[in-house]
C-alpha cells in the first residue's frame, strides 16, 4: 500500500526513488557535460589541403604553398608560404603569423587550433573577397611587408543532386 503524502513537500518512499534517481543522472550528465569534454583549445582542429586553389604573392607564383581548410569551411584559411604560415579570417578581414613550431605535419593533412595565434593580426590593406561564378577570390596587402596575397578557391561542387537514386526524378506514363 502506498502511503499518502499529508503533508507539504512529503513524499511517498517510491517517489523519494524516483526523485534522487532522477537528481543523481542529472548530477552525472552535468559532469559529463563539464568534465568529459575537453575545451577546444586543447584539441587542434584537422586542416586538409584545398586541392585546386592558386595562390599568388605579388603576382608571382610561391615556390612552395598551400591553402588548408577546416571540414567543409573555408573561413578561417590555413595558408602555407614556403615555412611560414598564415591564418586568415576572411569576414574578419584579419591576418595572423602562425608559429610553424605549433603545426604538427600528417600524411594528408595539418592538425592545429585555430584560436592559437596572436592576439593582434597582422596589418593589412587593400582587401577584397568576391565571388564569382566559377572561383571565390580574397587578396589582401600584408602593409608591413608590401606583399599582395592572391587566393583562388574553386566552388565546391553540390552532386547530391547528381545521384542515380535521387528522389527528385520521377517518371511519367
Amino acid at each position: 500500500m502506498q502511503r499518502i503524502a499529508h503533508y507539504p513537500g512529503e513524499f511517498s518512499t517510491s517517489t523519494r526513488r524516483r526523485l534522487s534517481k532522477l537528481i543523481l543522472l542529472a548530477a552525472a550528465t552535468a559532469l559529463c557535460a563539464i568534465g568529459g569534454r575537453t575545451p577546444a583549445k586543447d584539441k587542434p582542429a584537422s586542416w586538409k589541403v584545398i586541392d585546386d586553389a592558386l595562390f599568388r604573392v605579388n603576382d608571382a607564383p610561391v615556390k612552395d604553398w598551400g591553402v588548408y581548410m577546416t571540414g567543409k569551411k573555408r573561413d578561417p584559411l590555413l595558408v602555407q608560404m614556403n615555412s611560414r604560415f598564415l591564418l586568415i579570417k576572411i569576414h574578419d578581414r584579419q591576418i595572423f603569423e602562425v608559429d610553424s613550431s605549433k603545426i604538427q605535419h600528417k600524411t594528408d593533412e595539418l592538425l592545429w587550433d585555430p584560436s592559437d595565434h596572436p592576439a593582434q593580426p597582422l596589418a593589412t590593406t587593400d582587401w577584397d573577397v568576391r565571388d564569382t561564378e566559377a572561383v571565390f577570390l580574397i587578396r589582401a596587402k600584408i602593409a608591413a611587408e608590401d606583399r599582395l596575397l592572391d587566393i583562388e578557391l574553386p566552388h565546391l561542387l553540390d552532386l547530391s543532386g547528381m545521384s542515380p537514386h535521387s528522389t527528385s526524378t520521377s517518371r511519367h506514363r
